[in-house]
């Protein structure tokens, strides 16, 4: 039975029961502290360029992107906030719209998404280029793992690089059919690369259609260890895998209005897949699940009308919020049992860039934070939670959240 649970939003300091007789996400091993209570602005980094794409932090410092224009990778001191160095790569659109990634003493990242780019390293100390190579996918980031960095072309090919070098150790394709976008992103863990494909239907499926699989791929050959085919009742074709979550036994993704879960190493399902309908505007539909991240034994997701935690080992709904959500928008991240995300709550604080902080385990709403600036339509953009606050992108700036000094832990 799922609760509104509106007692929650409407003060952060009262709780309730998200969903009768279940159990609520507990904490996630990761070692970061959450930000528990209502937390003020301590640092603005304004590194010259109106948007910003998801940071990365290693050894005290961010590395962030600017996705439009020629935006440039920028390294800003976490402690201070202080810019280190900006690089913009000579010949190639600069934007970066992913995030980078920290392999040794390289920050790789994928440089001009919507026009001739690179995949481009430099050293993190300085900001030198390294090396340079391929021209990445729109939707693409730099994975790395074991020495490797993992990237999508705009071909379609999925490629190894050895992160030291650029050299490429291997590719695969993951097109096998003619037209269509290609929208995926690779996750690595474990040895395993996982990978939307595009393929035909297999043989002794007369009549099905072409269809997007989940796959999962050997990162130190990339051959092909699984491909499934997420199957839907509204679609011949199948569900379009997204936003894959990968765990110690199992990939979680979301397909259409579907959570699908499956065995890692196998690719077999884990459990039947979770289809969402939900009222919209006085009828029932499909709502589409989006924005996955990992809450320890819950895994969490949004539709437009709720965010919803989703048991790890069953699939069943641990728990469900209502409100209205943009899933462009959702700035949706995970600390401890903290839940930070973006959205209007039924109760809460409705500004358009409003970022909330949930306790998943009591329902509770901590606090809700907003920040007039010069576009009062603007959003937050990703969330990136540190010990005791957390890092996020706003209007032509990088803020810094922190509880204040005289408040509890």
């Amino acid at each position: 039975m799922r609760l509104p649970c509106r007692a929650a939003l409407l003060s952060p300091a009262v709780a309730c029961t998200l969903i009768a007789h279940t159990a609520l996400a507990q904490p996630d091993p990761r070692p970061v502290q959450p930000l528990l209570a209502q937390p003020v602005e301590v640092l603005t980094v304004r590194p010259g360029v109106r948007d910003l794409g998801p940071a990365a932090l290693s050894n005290g410092t961010l590395y962030v992107g600017g996705p439009t224009g020629n935006g440039g990778l920028f390294a800003i001191d976490a402690a201070t906030g202080k810019l280190k160095w900006t690089f913009r790569p000579a010949n190639r659109n600069g934007s970066v719209s992913q995030r980078p990634a920290v392999e040794g003493p390289l920050v790789i990242a994928a440089y001009g998404a919507a026009n001739p780019g690179a995949v481009i390293a430099v050293t993190a100390a300085s900001g030198r280029e390294a090396w340079r190579a391929l021209d990445p996918s729109p939707t693409t980031a730099v994975v790395v793992e074991g020495g490797r960095a993992f990237v999508v072309t705009k071909d379609c090919t999925l490629h190894a690089l050895t992160a030291a070098t650029g050299q490429v150790q291997w590719k695969t394709p993951l097109r096998f059919v003619p037209g269509g976008a290609c929208t995926t992103s690779p996750v690595v863990r474990d040895g395993l690369v996982f990978a939307q494909v595009m393929a035909r239907a297999p043989e002794g499926t007369a009549g099905w259609p072409d269809a997007r699989y989940m796959a999962a791929f050997d990162a130190a050959t990339g051959q092909e260890r699984w491909r499934h085919r997420p199957l839907h009742p509204e679609y011949r074709q199948g569900a379009a895998p997204r936003h894959p979550v990968v765990k110690e036994r199992a990939v979680f993704f979301a397909g259409e209005n579907a959570l699908y879960a499956l065995d890692r190493r196998t690719g077999q399902p884990l459990f039947a897949p979770v289809f969402l309908r939900r009222m919209v505007d006085g009828r029932e539909r499909m709502v589409a699940l989006d924005g996955l991240a990992d809450a320890g034994d819950t895994v969490v997701g949004a539709t437009e009308v709720s965010l919803i935690g989703f048991d790890a080992r069953s699939g069943r709904i641990a728990w469900e919020l209502p409100g209205s959500f943009r899933i462009e928008h959702l700035a949706l991240a995970v600390a401890g049992p903290v839940l930070y995300f973006q959205g209007g709550l039924d109760g809460a604080p409705a500004f358009p860039g409003t970022l909330h902080a949930l306790d998943m385990r009591t329902g509770t709403r901590l606090w809700s934070f907003n920040r007039r600036g010069k576009d009062p339509d603007w959003r937050f953009g990703h969330v990136l939670p540190v010990d005791g606050g957390l890092w996020v992108d706003g209007h032509a700036a990088l803020l810094k959240l922190q509880r204040t000094p005289d408040t509890p832990r």
